[in-house]
């Protein structure tokens, strides 16, 4: 039982079904100031991934508020309550409720993808590939976590054979697709696919956009695993593509570089740990910029993400089934 509550807690949300009905509440009645304090406590409990379970929680309750203060607005009705003012609706109204169901759609968004977490012991371990965004550089960092009741040798070769020219990245390929990105998650293992070593370019995007990164270390035994990185400052290809148009990503930024890390641990004969950290630096630093990093790019990662634990959860545990184009 002390097991199964501990599964529970490591690989579900932190926050139980009272812990997101109070947050959710404090928004709908306090609105901004709701919002803010969720955030204080969610900082007081040092809650990591507060901005999906506090602040968004929290959003979740204002922008409710909002809609249902809307409805009250369209419909005349007299409460006190939801529809203080009385009046007609006008144009900012209309834009006050759009904004309210963008932030609805977005809070869900953080929240589905930050469900599943690394411990604090985890969190404090040093990833392979750490190094290359220094100690004292800013950086965003997104890392996540898994219990898989498979073997860690098992989980290693899909892990292995990820990439956009290769068994895809095991999320929602229909929707990459809908982004231009040509990827087919394949769910068997292919022998061809398998020799991952260092200075492998791993495709995210095909040329001529070259979306992708470069391994920087291979580990073929436990603690099996790799390193990755991009880096417009460091990445020779940056100005001069390689044979297959590889070249690290820079956008507008006068640098970005990101590095992706993967350990799987086992925990036993027949369980182990998936585990990946996501570091992002970029220059310069500035808010705009951590902004769009944030919530343009770290919104797709985060839910693609998700997807991709589950994926891979069940698949190494046997339980998905897909048919044979997915071979």
């Amino acid at each position: 039982m002390n097991e199964e509550r501990e599964g529970r807690r490591v690989d579900g949300y932190l926050l139980g079904f009272g812990g997101k009905l109070g947050y959710f509440l404090l928004g709908f009645f306090a609105g901004i100031i709701g919002i803010l304090v969720s955030w204080a406590i969610g900082h007081r409990k040092k809650m990591m991934e507060c901005s999906a379970e506090a602040i968004y929680v929290s959003i979740e309750g204002a922008a409710t508020y909002y809609i249902l203060s809307y409805i009250a607005m369209a419909c005349g009705w007299q409460c006190s309550f939801l529809n203080p003012l009385g009046g007609t609706i006008t144009g900012w109204h209309i834009f006050g409720l759009v904004v309210a169901i963008l932030f609805i759609i977005l809070s869900m968004m953080w929240v589905y993808g930050m469900k599943y977490k690394q411990t604090l012991a985890e969190k404090a371990m040093a990833f392979p590939g750490d190094e290359w965004i220094k100690p004292d550089e800013k950086h965003l960092r997104y890392d996540s976590g898994i219990t898989i009741d498979a073997p860690a040798a098992k989980v290693w070769p899909y892990v292995k054979q990820m990439g956009q020219t290769q068994a895809g990245w095991y999320s929602f390929d229909w929707l990459e697709r809908f982004f231009g990105f040509h990827i087919h998650n394949h769910y068997d293992i292919h022998p061809e696919w398998q020799d991952l070593k260092v200075g492998d370019f791993q495709w995210f995007h095909q040329p001529s956009l070259s979306i992708g990164e470069w391994v920087t270390y291979v580990s073929n035994e436990a603690p099996y695993g790799f390193a990755s990185h991009s880096d417009s400052d460091t990445d020779p290809t940056y100005q001069n593509p390689g044979s297959n148009q590889e070249k690290a990503l820079q956008l507008w930024f006068k640098r970005f570089c990101w590095t992706w890390n993967w350990m799987i641990v086992p925990v036993d004969d027949a369980r182990c740990r998936l585990l990946w950290r996501c570091d992002c630096t970029f220059r310069p630093y500035i808010r705009p910029h951590k902004y769009f990093v944030v919530f343009i790019l770290g919104t797709a990662s985060i839910v693609m993400g998700r997807n991709f634990m589950d994926v891979m959860k069940a698949l190494c545990e046997g339980r998905l089934h897909y048919p044979d184009s997915k071979k």
